[in-house]
């Protein structure tokens, strides 16, 4: 199940500071790659020194951070894409096989299993040690983070494909049904929700009250948090499956018309965007100066943040649509090449 690439190391110096606007000289290192028996669609998550990834080949697999060497893999009835969460020693997941699922962080030992009606894709939240997550079925799921019984549900006239966030005690969710929901966290009741004009398969995002969407319907929605009322719309050329990144008052969020937008978060006025050579359907991560995302080209890139420029970019052997991680200086990416892709991330 294990590859280690030493052949071919990837060293990419980026651009040195030429103006104020420019990056600083960093460098991004390839570190490793591990090789999974399917396609990576899933975001990573990292906890201290174990990279958590899903893959179609039925299993989550734990990795050394650091070498890239299987610590262990527990193997599910259906592709993994969930991204798992991890609380204290257990973490979370969902599986095509329309479970959801608590396992001992440390061994990949099991807790507990909920059966949903329906593929579970999206990732788990958590917040007083309750999850939150969305099935296929319909249904957004409340469970007992130490036993995974119910504590409620709320159903939605379509799927539920992509994470929750969180904003205080309102759960933000959206669905097929071109909805985005607002309920309370205690009780599921629904506060509000606000229709667009398309289906919904990313996750919002909040930031200073405000909080950002995107839809099959080639929009981008920026709503009150607290009362769902819009605040302003910017079009694409195409659908929106990039979940957005909300990093010191600007929007980053890919589109499937291959481009990569920086927003105004306060009003949605378009700083830059930039043109890859196919959909980008990968959400993105931030590090320092730079922000990554991958596209269906193959290609991470990796942007300069105030200007859009392109100061690095990587090709993996398919198309990237997991969402990056980033953590304790390393970059992670997920490709349907079926690897986990590790790069060292350095300021000089």
């Amino acid at each position: 199940m294990r590859t280690i690439i030493l052949t071919g190391v990837l060293v990419a110096l980026l651009l040195s500071s030429t103006a104020a606007t420019s990056p600083s000289k960093a460098m991004v290192s390839f570190t490793w790659s591990y090789r999974a028996g399917d396609y990576i669609r899933g975001k990573p998550a990292v906890s201290g020194k174990i990279v958590y990834v899903g893959s179609d080949d039925n299993a989550l697999h734990a990795v050394n951070a650091d070498t890239g060497e299987l610590i262990w893999l527990y193997e599910t009835a259906d592709n993994v894409t969930s991204s798992p969460v991890i609380l204290g020693d257990a973490l979370y997941f969902g599986s095509w096989d329309s479970a959801i699922y608590g396992l001992e962080a440390a061994q990949g030992k099991l807790r507990w299993r909920y059966d949903t009606g329906g593929w579970v894709t999206a990732s788990p939240v958590i917040t007083d040690n309750v999850l939150y997550v969305g099935s296929y079925d319909g249904f957004l799921y409340a469970l007992a983070a130490g036993d995974g019984h119910q504590v409620w549900r709320y159903r939605t006239a379509g799927r539920i494909e992509a994470s929750a966030t969180l904003a205080g005690n309102t759960i933000l969710v959206g669905s097929t049904d071109g909805y985005l929901y607002a309920l309370d966290a205690t009780d599921g009741e629904l506060r509000w929700r606000y229709r667009t004009e398309g289906g919904i398969v990313a996750a919002p995002a909040v930031a200073a009250g405000m909080l950002f969407i995107g839809s099959l319907g080639r929009r981008l929605y920026a709503l009150d948090a607290t009362s769902g009322k819009l605040a302003w719309t910017f079009d694409g050329k195409d659908a929106f499956e990039s979940s957005p990144l909300v990093v010191e008052g600007v929007v980053y969020i890919g589109c499937n018309d291959g481009r990569f937008y920086a927003l105004q978060a306060r009003d949605g006025h378009l700083i830059w965007q930039y043109q890859a050579s196919n959909l980008i359907r990968s959400s993105p991560a931030v590090w320092g100066s730079l922000v990554f995302v991958g596209s269906d080209d193959g290609y991470v890139y990796g942007l300069h943040r105030q200007t859009g420029a392109l100061v690095w970019r990587y090709r993996t052997g398919s198309a990237v649509v997991a969402g990056l991680a980033v953590s304790d200086g390393k970059l992670y990416v997920g490709s349907t090449d079926r690897c986990l892709h590790a790069f060292k991330l350095e300021e000089k």
